[in-house]
């Protein structure tokens, strides 16, 4: 039986097919991905884009106009990766060309299919021959020329896929990357993988459960001669602008000053970025004058590469953004941050990532809106696990108190989702300078070899082994986070109260001291570290600040000549500090042996 026609609902159908297809094989696609990075997540990326696309899909009676526009915002919402934002602007091209069409010929299938090509190559600036890019359209335009003269979707979409298999196979040899490690481009595989799906259910009419496939094994990593010091850029950073009038031609010439890879999907209104950047700040920064950041990820791609190419401990360690620690100890021993979450109004910044200290400080004081800061997203722990359970055995994560965060809830929510595997979460019952001591004592015990439930029960016991003392010169901060009610704030600021703030044993924050001078806060601030540090035995210490750093340096130069001790870290505070506690609030954090 020919079919002339397709409506939302075969199409909606045929898509749910293709998204079945890249979900099953997501492992083969990371395990495959050389180009342009070899960060082994294009899989996972491609994934996540189709789900999305799926929860999100229009009943099934909808027309193939409202359906395709459904598809297109589900996929520049949901897209992650490269290959997921050119596939976002693929699905958005494809939603223009049908128009406004309740369900289309193959010849107005075929037109939209050239418009969905055109858009996906307008979305970067150098489409890059031998990509998902060429796969797309060489099927297009066999699309194109094949529906001239075959008027049966079954027949059309099936040339189609041979012409895509052909073209897939191709790309084997035109990147270096690809002929070096004799592999296809993962996301050129991936819109095959979805082609497949869409061509299963025009045969069969229905979506198979366990869709046969012929795949050349893979059982490991495809081999790569990228060596870490050749990945010029880190961060592989998005977002999603919702504004007016977004220019986004301007604004992709804008940041292509800061990376590589540049993606820009989507319309004047809602536009999806991505590139491969050192500064995702800065992009950021730019691209906040177009509209709210939204959905923003920067993944490290360079950590990702070495989890997956690397040896390393069995043993995966996580902690989250609010443990301040060294950039370079964190790189050093590969420590994987789940960041929080800074808020501005609408737009949504990562912490320490797509948002700096110096700018966050910044809009601190210049933003009408006082900055929320949120926990990082139970998904945002299960992809982070997900993938380092393809690399390591088990995983100790350590994270801001219960008390004062939902992020130790959603750790652990997240853990429970890999029954199978060993993941303890830890609650450090202190944040900032402390934090990160607890998890230098779990960097020390890991490369000690220690077993995971030795290296639990020893850092519980850590973590009664640090404290904080932080001083706050400015109320307005408290107050504005509704941390301190307006008419106490008001009484504190007439007596010129400076508090004092520490954890208790539970990690909750309380009102240790006060003073009634800033230079008094800081003074006392330091006598209390004294104070505490002289009864223990070893004590280390490290110091945060908000935008304060002469008296960071101070407190350094005190405690050395007290304690004789050697370095010192100075940090720049977390936002979780720093939004509460305010410009000018400094902090001592102290750690000491049994």
């Amino acid at each position: 039986m020919k079919i002339k026609y397709i409506d939302g609902k075969r199409f909606l159908r045929g898509i749910r097919a293709g998204a079945r297809k890249v979900v099953d094989q997501q492992d083969h696609l990371n395990k495959i991905n050389v180009f342009p990075v070899p960060d082994a997540d294009t899989g996972t990326n491609m994934a996540a884009t189709m789900k999305t696309v799926v929860t999100n899909m229009s009943p099934d009676n909808s027309p193939i106009d409202e359906a395709t526009q459904k598809i297109a915002d589900s996929a520049l919402e949901g897209a992650r990766g490269n290959s997921g934002v050119i596939l976002a602007q693929f699905f958005y091209g494809l939603a223009k060309g049908i128009g406004k069409n309740h369900k289309v010929s193959t010849a107005q299938f075929a037109e939209a299919a050239v418009s969905a090509k055109q858009h996906a190559f307008k979305a970067l600036s150098e489409p890059r021959e031998g990509t998902i890019l060429s796969v797309i359209k060489d099927w297009a335009e066999n699309v194109y020329e094949n529906s001239k003269k075959i008027f049966d979707f079954q027949e059309l979409l099936n040339h189609a896929l041979e012409v895509a298999k052909r073209s897939l196979e191709a790309t084997r040899s035109k990147i270096e990357a690809m002929r070096n490690a004799n592999v296809v481009d993962s996301g050129a595989q991936g819109f095959v993988y979805i082609l497949e799906g869409i061509s299963h259910f025009i045969d069969r009419g229905r979506i198979k459960e366990n869709q046969e496939t012929t795949l050349e094994p893979v059982e490991s990593i495809a081999h790569t001669e990228v060596l870490p010091e050749q990945i010029n850029y880190r961060f592989c950073t998005e977002c999603l602008i919702e504004g007016q009038n977004i220019p986004v031609d301007d604004l992709r010439k804008q940041i292509e000053q800061y990376g590589d890879s540049v993606v820009l999907a989507g319309s004047d209104k809602k536009a999806r970025l991505h590139i491969h950047s050192n500064e995702p700040a800065k992009v950021f920064k730019i691209a906040r004058q177009y509209g709210a950041l939204l959905q923003q990820k920067a993944d490290d791609m360079l950590k990702q590469y070495l989890v997956a190419h690397n040896p390393h401990p069995r043993i995966a360690l996580v902690v989250d953004s609010a443990c301040d620690l060294p950039q370079e100890f964190i790189d050093r021993y590969n420590l994987h941050v789940v960041p929080v979450r800074v808020s501005f109004g609408q737009s949504c910044y990562i912490d320490k990532i797509t948002i700096t200290p110096e700018y966050f400080y910044e809009m601190l004081d210049s933003e009408p809106e006082h900055p929320q800061t949120s926990q990082p997203s139970p998904a945002d722990f299960i992809n982070l696990y997900g993938f380092l359970l393809s690399h390591y055995d088990s995983i100790i994560s350590i994270h801001i108190p219960e008390s004062v965060s939902g992020t130790f809830q959603n750790a652990l929510n997240a853990a429970r989702t890999f029954p199978d595997r060993k993941i303890s979460i830890i609650d450090s019952k202190t944040l900032s300078v402390s934090m990160g001591f607890i998890a230098e004592r779990a960097v020390e015990l890991i490369a000690a070899g220690k077993s995971h439930d030795e290296i639990v029960t020893d850092l519980t016991r850590a973590t009664r082994r640090t404290q904080i003392f932080v001083g706050i010169t400015n109320l307005k901060y408290m107050i504005r986070g509704g941390r301190v009610g307006k008419a106490k704030g008001l009484a504190a600021k007439l007596l010129h109260i400076k508090p004092i703030l520490n954890l208790d044993e539970h990690g909750v924050p309380q009102h240790f001291s006060k003073s009634f001078s800033r230079k008094g806060a800081f003074a006392k601030v330091l006598q209390l570290a004294i104070d505490l540090a002289a009864q223990k035995t070893n004590p280390r210490f490290r110091i945060a600040h908000v935008n304060n750093h002469s008296i960071a340096e101070h407190y350094v130069s005190e405690l050395k000549k007290r304690f004789g001790v050697g370095s010192i870290n100075i940090l720049p505070a977390s936002p979780v500090l720093g939004a509460h506690a305010g410009i000018g609030a400094a902090a001592i954090g102290i750690s000491w042996s049994e």
